[in-house]
Protein backbone atom coordinates (compact mmCIF):
# COMPACT_ATOMS: atom_id res chain seq x y z
CA UNK A 1 0.00 0.00 0.00
CA UNK A 2 1.58 3.35 -0.65
CA UNK A 3 -0.37 6.61 0.03
CA UNK A 4 0.00 10.19 -1.38
CA UNK A 5 -0.44 13.13 0.72
CA UNK A 6 -2.64 15.96 -0.34
CA UNK A 7 -3.31 19.03 2.44
CA UNK A 8 -2.46 19.56 5.79
CA UNK A 9 -6.25 20.39 7.62
CA UNK A 10 -6.44 23.54 9.49
CA UNK A 11 -9.05 24.80 11.89
CA UNK A 12 -10.77 28.37 11.97
CA UNK A 13 -11.72 29.60 15.33
CA UNK A 14 -14.34 32.77 15.21
CA UNK A 15 -15.19 34.30 18.33
CA UNK A 16 -16.42 37.98 19.76
CA UNK A 17 -13.43 39.61 21.32
CA UNK A 18 -16.07 40.20 24.61
CA UNK A 19 -14.49 38.05 27.14
CA UNK A 20 -10.75 36.36 28.03
CA UNK A 21 -10.75 33.08 26.70
CA UNK A 22 -8.31 30.56 27.50
CA UNK A 23 -4.71 30.47 26.86
CA UNK A 24 -3.65 26.82 27.46
CA UNK A 25 -6.48 23.98 28.42
CA UNK A 26 -7.86 24.39 31.66
CA UNK A 27 -6.43 27.72 32.61
CA UNK A 28 -8.53 30.78 31.41
CA UNK A 29 -6.02 33.33 31.23
CA UNK A 30 -3.84 35.32 33.06
CA UNK A 31 -4.75 38.96 32.97
CA UNK A 32 -2.34 41.67 32.15
CA UNK A 33 -2.52 45.00 34.38
CA UNK A 34 -4.28 47.21 32.81
CA UNK A 35 -6.44 45.17 31.13
CA UNK A 36 -10.18 46.27 30.49
CA UNK A 37 -12.44 43.04 31.18
CA UNK A 38 -16.21 42.63 30.08
CA UNK A 39 -18.46 42.97 32.85
CA UNK A 40 -19.90 39.71 31.92
CA UNK A 41 -16.81 36.71 31.63
CA UNK A 42 -19.41 33.78 30.25
CA UNK A 43 -18.64 31.89 27.01
CA UNK A 44 -20.59 29.57 24.41
CA UNK A 45 -19.09 27.27 22.59
CA UNK A 46 -19.68 25.80 19.97
CA UNK A 47 -18.75 21.86 19.02
CA UNK A 48 -19.60 19.53 16.50
CA UNK A 49 -21.58 16.84 18.24
CA UNK A 50 -22.99 15.95 21.49
CA UNK A 51 -20.34 13.97 23.16
CA UNK A 52 -20.64 10.53 23.51
CA UNK A 53 -18.61 10.38 27.09
CA UNK A 54 -16.52 12.31 29.47
CA UNK A 55 -14.37 9.68 31.14
CA UNK A 56 -11.28 10.52 29.45
CA UNK A 57 -10.07 6.88 28.16
CA UNK A 58 -13.72 6.47 26.21
CA UNK A 59 -13.37 9.75 24.57
CA UNK A 60 -13.43 9.60 20.56
CA UNK A 61 -13.61 12.75 18.97
CA UNK A 62 -12.63 16.99 18.74
CA UNK A 63 -16.33 17.88 20.99
CA UNK A 64 -15.32 15.40 23.88
CA UNK A 65 -12.07 16.46 23.97
CA UNK A 66 -12.49 20.26 24.47
CA UNK A 67 -14.43 19.76 27.66
CA UNK A 68 -12.87 16.81 28.95
CA UNK A 69 -9.58 19.17 28.70
CA UNK A 70 -11.50 21.91 30.84
CA UNK A 71 -12.52 19.02 33.42
CA UNK A 72 -9.45 17.38 33.64
CA UNK A 73 -5.39 17.99 33.70
CA UNK A 74 -2.65 15.66 32.82
CA UNK A 75 1.13 15.97 34.63
CA UNK A 76 1.75 18.43 31.91
CA UNK A 77 0.01 20.85 30.10
CA UNK A 78 1.11 22.77 26.68
CA UNK A 79 2.31 26.22 25.66
CA UNK A 80 1.22 27.49 22.90
CA UNK A 81 4.01 25.94 20.94
CA UNK A 82 2.93 22.68 21.87
CA UNK A 83 5.71 21.93 24.43
CA UNK A 84 5.46 20.70 28.10
CA UNK A 85 4.51 23.05 30.74
CA UNK A 86 4.15 21.99 34.43
CA UNK A 87 0.20 20.83 35.04
CA UNK A 88 -0.36 19.03 38.14
CA UNK A 89 3.18 17.71 38.44
CA UNK A 90 5.60 21.37 38.88
CA UNK A 91 8.91 19.95 38.01
CA UNK A 92 10.30 15.90 36.95
CA UNK A 93 13.69 14.27 36.83
CA UNK A 94 14.74 11.71 34.61
CA UNK A 95 17.55 8.84 34.37
CA UNK A 96 18.71 8.41 31.31
CA UNK A 97 15.04 8.97 29.75
CA UNK A 98 13.92 5.37 30.76
CA UNK A 99 13.17 5.96 34.79
CA UNK A 100 10.91 9.07 34.80
CA UNK A 101 10.10 10.71 38.32
CA UNK A 102 7.14 13.44 38.57
CA UNK A 103 6.90 15.67 41.65
CA UNK A 104 3.10 16.73 42.01
CA UNK A 105 2.22 20.10 43.61
CA UNK A 106 1.38 19.86 47.16
CA UNK A 107 -2.16 21.93 45.97
CA UNK A 108 -3.13 20.13 43.47
CA UNK A 109 -6.86 19.32 44.27
CA UNK A 110 -9.92 17.49 42.94
CA UNK A 111 -13.15 19.67 42.69
CA UNK A 112 -14.54 17.55 45.96
CA UNK A 113 -11.44 19.26 47.62
CA UNK A 114 -9.57 16.00 47.79
CA UNK A 115 -5.82 16.00 47.39
CA UNK A 116 -4.35 14.90 43.54
CA UNK A 117 -1.75 12.12 44.77
CA UNK A 118 0.76 9.69 42.63
CA UNK A 119 -2.64 6.96 43.66
CA UNK A 120 -4.64 8.63 41.27
CA UNK A 121 -2.31 8.52 38.55
CA UNK A 122 -1.27 4.77 39.08
CA UNK A 123 -5.18 3.89 39.06
CA UNK A 124 -5.93 5.59 35.96
CA UNK A 125 -3.36 4.19 34.19
CA UNK A 126 -3.96 1.09 35.45
CA UNK A 127 -7.60 1.80 34.13
CA UNK A 128 -6.54 2.85 30.61
CA UNK A 129 -4.35 -0.63 29.95
CA UNK A 130 -6.94 -2.63 31.92
CA UNK A 131 -8.72 -4.99 29.22
CA UNK A 132 -11.86 -5.28 30.70
CA UNK A 133 -12.86 -1.21 30.12
CA UNK A 134 -11.41 -1.86 26.39
CA UNK A 135 -10.28 1.58 25.99
CA UNK A 136 -9.74 2.95 22.44
CA UNK A 137 -6.81 5.10 23.57
CA UNK A 138 -4.97 1.79 25.54
CA UNK A 139 -2.52 1.94 22.86
CA UNK A 140 -1.19 5.42 23.83
CA UNK A 141 0.73 3.48 27.17
CA UNK A 142 2.09 1.18 24.80
CA UNK A 143 2.85 3.97 22.63
CA UNK A 144 4.19 6.09 25.39
CA UNK A 145 6.40 2.97 25.92
CA UNK A 146 5.60 2.39 29.85
CA UNK A 147 6.86 -0.81 30.99
CA UNK A 148 4.10 -4.06 30.39
CA UNK A 149 1.53 -1.96 28.38
CA UNK A 150 1.46 -4.27 25.87
CA UNK A 151 1.35 -7.14 27.60
CA UNK A 152 -1.13 -5.69 29.95
CA UNK A 153 -3.13 -5.00 26.96
CA UNK A 154 -2.84 -8.42 25.56
CA UNK A 155 -4.32 -9.59 28.91
CA UNK A 156 -0.81 -11.49 29.18
CA UNK A 157 -0.31 -9.59 33.13
CA UNK A 158 -2.31 -8.19 35.39
CA UNK A 159 -2.33 -4.54 35.72
CA UNK A 160 -0.43 -4.01 38.51
CA UNK A 161 2.24 -4.81 36.40
CA UNK A 162 2.56 -1.53 34.55
CA UNK A 163 5.35 0.44 34.88
CA UNK A 164 3.72 3.22 37.03
CA UNK A 165 4.41 3.46 40.96
CA UNK A 166 3.50 5.99 43.76
CA UNK A 167 6.77 6.56 45.53
CA UNK A 168 4.87 8.57 48.22
CA UNK A 169 1.84 11.01 47.55
CA UNK A 170 3.39 13.13 45.53
CA UNK A 171 5.76 11.32 43.72
CA UNK A 172 5.10 9.52 40.43
CA UNK A 173 7.53 6.86 39.59
CA UNK A 174 7.05 5.50 35.64
CA UNK A 175 9.38 2.70 34.39
CA UNK A 176 9.46 2.79 30.28
CA UNK A 177 10.70 -0.24 28.28
CA UNK A 178 13.53 1.35 27.02
CA UNK A 179 14.47 5.42 27.23
CA UNK A 180 12.51 7.67 25.30
CA UNK A 181 13.12 11.28 25.11
CA UNK A 182 9.66 11.95 23.59
CA UNK A 183 7.80 10.90 26.37
CA UNK A 184 7.40 13.75 28.78
CA UNK A 185 5.64 15.15 25.49
CA UNK A 186 2.92 12.38 25.66
CA UNK A 187 2.19 12.74 29.25
CA UNK A 188 -0.77 15.89 28.14
CA UNK A 189 -2.03 13.54 26.29
CA UNK A 190 -6.08 13.32 27.51
CA UNK A 191 -5.81 9.62 28.36
CA UNK A 192 -3.60 9.81 30.74
CA UNK A 193 -5.68 12.45 32.74
CA UNK A 194 -6.33 11.15 36.35
CA UNK A 195 -9.81 10.44 37.62
CA UNK A 196 -11.30 9.67 40.88
CA UNK A 197 -11.05 6.20 42.12
CA UNK A 198 -13.22 6.88 45.00
CA UNK A 199 -15.79 8.08 42.83
CA UNK A 200 -16.11 6.07 40.48
CA UNK A 201 -16.43 2.65 42.21
CA UNK A 202 -19.27 4.80 44.12
CA UNK A 203 -21.39 5.26 40.59
CA UNK A 204 -20.10 2.76 38.48
CA UNK A 205 -20.88 3.97 34.91
CA UNK A 206 -22.61 6.72 36.51
CA UNK A 207 -19.68 9.06 37.54
CA UNK A 208 -19.45 11.39 34.67
CA UNK A 209 -23.26 13.03 35.49
CA UNK A 210 -23.03 16.11 36.25
CA UNK A 211 -24.12 15.35 40.30
CA UNK A 212 -21.38 12.93 40.09
CA UNK A 213 -18.49 13.97 38.12
CA UNK A 214 -15.28 15.11 40.49
CA UNK A 215 -12.35 16.05 38.48
CA UNK A 216 -9.22 18.31 38.52
CA UNK A 217 -9.30 20.25 35.94
CA UNK A 218 -9.75 24.77 35.93
CA UNK A 219 -13.86 23.71 35.59
CA UNK A 220 -16.64 21.43 36.31
CA UNK A 221 -19.31 20.06 34.90
CA UNK A 222 -22.65 22.02 36.40
CA UNK A 223 -25.11 21.03 34.32
CA UNK A 224 -25.88 18.21 30.82
CA UNK A 225 -28.82 18.05 28.55
CA UNK A 226 -28.32 15.63 26.16
CA UNK A 227 -28.28 17.04 22.77
CA UNK A 228 -28.24 20.83 23.77
CA UNK A 229 -26.02 21.64 25.92
CA UNK A 230 -23.27 21.38 28.60
CA UNK A 231 -22.32 23.77 31.30
CA UNK A 232 -19.30 24.00 33.31
CA UNK A 233 -18.73 26.51 35.90
CA UNK A 234 -15.09 27.54 37.56
CA UNK A 235 -13.08 24.76 39.76
CA UNK A 236 -12.84 26.90 43.24
CA UNK A 237 -10.38 24.08 44.15
CA UNK A 238 -8.11 23.97 41.17
CA UNK A 239 -4.65 24.76 41.72
CA UNK A 240 -4.62 27.23 39.63
CA UNK A 241 -8.31 29.09 40.41
CA UNK A 242 -6.68 32.65 40.92
CA UNK A 243 -6.10 32.52 37.21
CA UNK A 244 -9.75 31.36 36.29
CA UNK A 245 -11.17 34.70 34.79
CA UNK A 246 -14.00 32.96 32.88
CA UNK A 247 -17.41 32.43 35.73
CA UNK A 248 -19.09 30.10 33.17
CA UNK A 249 -18.90 27.91 30.12
CA UNK A 250 -21.42 26.81 27.77
CA UNK A 251 -21.06 23.62 24.87
CA UNK A 252 -23.81 23.77 22.44
CA UNK A 253 -23.81 20.65 19.94
CA UNK A 254 -24.56 22.27 16.42
CA UNK A 255 -23.36 19.10 13.59
CA UNK A 256 -24.61 21.43 10.69
CA UNK A 257 -22.13 24.10 9.52
CA UNK A 258 -24.62 26.93 8.19
CA UNK A 259 -26.27 26.25 11.41
CA UNK A 260 -23.14 27.25 13.07
CA UNK A 261 -22.86 30.40 10.87
CA UNK A 262 -26.28 31.81 11.73
CA UNK A 263 -25.79 30.82 15.32
CA UNK A 264 -22.79 32.70 15.35
CA UNK A 265 -24.08 35.84 14.01
CA UNK A 266 -27.00 35.64 15.94
CA UNK A 267 -25.02 36.11 19.04
CA UNK A 268 -26.25 32.81 20.38
CA UNK A 269 -22.88 31.41 20.25
CA UNK A 270 -19.50 33.40 20.59
CA UNK A 271 -17.37 30.91 18.97
CA UNK A 272 -17.57 28.68 16.55
CA UNK A 273 -14.87 26.33 14.34
CA UNK A 274 -16.53 25.80 11.49
CA UNK A 275 -16.91 28.16 8.21
CA UNK A 276 -19.21 27.59 5.29
CA UNK A 277 -17.77 25.81 2.57
CA UNK A 278 -16.32 28.06 -0.78
CA UNK A 279 -17.42 31.16 1.54
CA UNK A 280 -14.20 31.40 3.19
CA UNK A 281 -12.08 33.92 1.53
CA UNK A 282 -15.42 36.43 1.31
CA UNK A 283 -16.64 35.87 4.81
CA UNK A 284 -13.19 36.48 6.32
CA UNK A 285 -12.52 39.57 5.02
CA UNK A 286 -15.55 41.11 6.59
CA UNK A 287 -14.34 39.62 9.96
CA UNK A 288 -10.92 40.06 10.26
CA UNK A 289 -11.43 41.19 13.68
CA UNK A 290 -13.02 37.73 14.60
CA UNK A 291 -11.15 34.87 14.53
CA UNK A 292 -7.97 33.24 14.22
CA UNK A 293 -6.10 30.63 12.04
CA UNK A 294 -5.11 27.50 13.77
CA UNK A 295 -3.12 24.56 12.10
CA UNK A 296 -4.37 21.14 13.07
CA UNK A 297 -1.84 18.08 13.43
CA UNK A 298 -4.28 15.89 10.32
CA UNK A 299 -2.73 14.93 6.77
CA UNK A 300 -5.20 14.37 3.77
CA UNK A 301 -4.07 11.64 1.62
CA UNK A 302 -5.00 8.82 -1.19
CA UNK A 303 -4.38 5.53 -0.88
CA UNK A 304 -3.96 3.20 -3.68
CA UNK A 305 -3.85 -0.61 -4.20
CA UNK A 306 -0.34 -1.77 -4.90
CA UNK A 307 -0.96 -4.86 -5.84
CA UNK A 308 -3.11 -4.42 -8.94
CA UNK A 309 -2.08 -2.65 -11.95
CA UNK A 310 -1.84 0.37 -12.58
CA UNK A 311 -0.23 0.48 -9.86
CA UNK A 312 1.97 -2.11 -8.83
CA UNK A 313 4.36 0.06 -10.98
CA UNK A 314 6.20 2.03 -8.98
CA UNK A 315 6.84 4.27 -11.37
CA UNK A 316 2.91 5.32 -12.16
CA UNK A 317 2.56 6.30 -8.84
CA UNK A 318 5.57 8.18 -8.98
CA UNK A 319 3.77 9.78 -11.82
CA UNK A 320 0.59 10.25 -10.19
CA UNK A 321 1.86 11.77 -7.12
CA UNK A 322 3.70 14.51 -9.18
CA UNK A 323 0.68 14.75 -11.20
CA UNK A 324 -1.38 16.15 -7.82
CA UNK A 325 -1.61 20.03 -8.46
CA UNK A 326 -1.74 20.40 -4.26
CA UNK A 327 -1.29 23.89 -4.49
CA UNK A 328 -4.54 24.51 -6.64
CA UNK A 329 -6.43 21.90 -4.80
CA UNK A 330 -5.75 23.93 -1.27
CA UNK A 331 -5.72 27.42 -2.59
CA UNK A 332 -8.45 27.43 -5.54
CA UNK A 333 -10.84 24.43 -4.65
CA UNK A 334 -11.11 24.65 -1.36
CA UNK A 335 -9.87 27.85 -0.43
CA UNK A 336 -10.76 27.30 3.05
CA UNK A 337 -6.80 27.67 4.66
CA UNK A 338 -5.29 24.21 4.36
CA UNK A 339 -1.93 24.00 3.32
CA UNK A 340 -0.46 21.86 0.64
CA UNK A 341 1.19 18.46 2.24
CA UNK A 342 4.36 17.49 0.80
CA UNK A 343 5.66 15.29 3.67
CA UNK A 344 3.37 13.60 6.15
CA UNK A 345 4.32 15.69 9.76
CA UNK A 346 2.93 19.15 9.14
CA UNK A 347 5.17 21.81 9.13
CA UNK A 348 3.03 23.34 12.46
CA UNK A 349 4.19 20.07 14.82
CA UNK A 350 6.19 20.82 17.76
CA UNK A 351 10.49 21.17 16.69
CA UNK A 352 9.69 20.05 13.67
CA UNK A 353 12.51 20.88 10.99
CA UNK A 354 12.20 19.68 7.30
Amino acid sequence: MEIYMLRYRTALAIFFLNCIVNTKPAVAALVVRGDLLAEKQEIVRQINADPTSLDPISNVGLAELHIIRDLFEGLTNQNETGSPIPGVANRWTTAGNRIWFFYLRPNAKWSNSDPVTAKDFVYSWRRLVDPVNNSPFAYFATLAGIKNAQKIINNELPIEKLGVEAIDNHTLKVTLEQPAPYFLNLTNHFSFFPVNQKIIARYGQNWVAPTNLVGNGAFMLSERIAGEKIVLQPNRHDWDHKNTILTKVTFVPIKQTARAWQSYFAGDVVETEFLPEHLDSKLLQQITDEFYLAEQLATYYYVFNTQKPPTNDSRVRRALSVSINREVITNKILADGEKAAYRFIPDSIADFTS
